[in-house]
């Protein structure tokens, strides 16, 4: 393995925080076990898309992980998301299609493509296999998204779980469309470390180096793990076997970063600060 020596911005964790282990990979969801799997990996930050966060830790934010508002019915409540996206607790909306029964261009969410343009934040779908059962598919195909990224071209939209396993599709997505973007969490779920490399390669490495040959740039792609479902350093390693190295920095750390609104302080080793809005 290449010496892996770039900063790291998590785009999709989950910080419910309860202590229990994770379903998939074991690993316990805890802030002190969030924190042992960033001790060796120069973190900057993360997102979270829990839709119930943990409230007893205070402001996350100081510990670089910040919050999107998550949509996960037809009754969702939006002057609580507004709220939150104007006082900065929240940097993203982030609509789980395939587990809500409606495609993206439903009339129920135009109001939050709206809000998106307005406040000049992204927009995260969920998108592929929502691997629940009581989910249906269809809402989270890939091909399904380009209609609300056309309709709303100042808003930039970021497809979760890249499509997985319908890379093909959600990179055509995100190639024509240049307020599209990728995030390529949980590709596998589970501790990678108990898993061969050469399915780690097929399920992960590969299908990301497909991704940015097609898209020819590596401005479109953006690391995240779903942190506690994967082990994060074998994740991050899987990850970067898939891409070359000059593009570790952008989609590692620097792609997020410009998405979100956040910058690295001048002076100020791995700590994040909002970007001001234009």
């Amino acid at each position: 393995m290449r010496e892996f020596d770039v900063n790291v911005f998590d785009a999709h964790i989950h910080t419910e925080f309860n202590g229990m282990p994770d379903n998939f990979s074991g690993i316990e969801c805890s802030l002190a076990s969030y924190k042992e799997s960033i001790a060796d990996i120069r973190f900057v930050g993360s997102l979270s898309d829990s839709a119930s966060p943990s409230k007893e830790h205070g402001d996350l934010s100081q510990l670089g992980i910040y919050h999107c508002a998550v949509v996960q019915s037809l009754d969702y409540d939006f002057t609580s998301i507004s709220q939150s996206l104007l006082s900065g607790e929240k940097l993203a909306i982030k609509i789980n299609v395939g587990f809500i029964h409606r495609y993206a261009s439903d009339d129920v969410f135009q109001p939050l493509y709206s809000l998106a343009s307005l406040l000049k934040i992204p927009v995260m779908f969920h998108s592929g296999d929502p691997g629940w059962p009581h989910a249906k598919i269809k809402y989270a195909d890939p091909v399904s998204l380009d209609e609300v990224a056309v309709d709303y071209p100042d808003v930039n939209f970021v497809l979760v779980h890249a499509g997985n396993p319908w890379f093909r599709s959600a990179a055509a997505v995100a190639s024509k469309n240049t307020n599209v973007f990728l995030e390529g969490s949980s590709l596998i779920d589970g501790d990678l470390r108990t898993y061969s490399d050469e399915r780690a390669n097929r399920l992960i490495s590969k299908p990301l180096s497909w991704i940015l040959d097609y898209l020819g740039t590596s401005r479109k792609l953006i690391f995240g793990s779903g942190w506690p479902m994967v082990h994060l350093g074998s994740y991050i390693d899987a990850f970067s076997k898939g891409l070359p190295e000059e593009a570790w920095e952008d989609v590692f750390c620097n792609n997020a970063l410009g998405l979100y609104g956040l910058r690295v302080a001048q002076g100020e080793s791995a700590r994040l600060v909002r970007m001001a809005k234009s």
